[in-house]
């Protein structure tokens, strides 16, 4: 899966919400596991943590956009760019729950017009 293209800033911003917002907080010792798998013409890529979570509705008020200072952008800037790029189709799916931990899964072709690896 290293020579799929994926793009600016989609990786790094929710590597930093797992630490920041699932592990920050957390007594203990803290799990991210970053995953990309072939699924054929597509990788699918994960962002997983064993953290606090979060309410469900929250998170669909941060991907609305409808989020406070404090909760930060990163999600929605992330999902806004994946669909940019590749269609709605292509936008984060995220499970979640409260004391559950949150994982973030990213599709994106392969290959894509006028994305590259450079």
């Amino acid at each position: 899966m290293l020579p799929v293209a994926v793009p600016f800033l989609c990786l790094q911003p929710l590597v930093e919400n797992a630490v920041r917002h699932g592990l920050e907080s957390k007594n203990g010792v803290g799990r991210i596991a970053i995953v990309a798998e072939d699924a054929g013409a597509e990788c699918h890529i994960s962002v997983e943590d064993d953290g606090l979570g979060m309410d469900p509705e929250r998170l669909r008020r941060i991907l609305a956009g409808d989020v406070s200072a404090e909760s930060g952008v990163g999600l929605a800037n992330v999902d806004e760019r994946l669909r940019q790029v590749y269609g709605d189709e292509y936008g984060l799916v995220v499970e979640t729950a409260e004391g559950a931990g949150t994982k973030v899964n990213i599709r994106v072709p392969k290959y894509h017009p006028g994305v590259s690896a450079r």
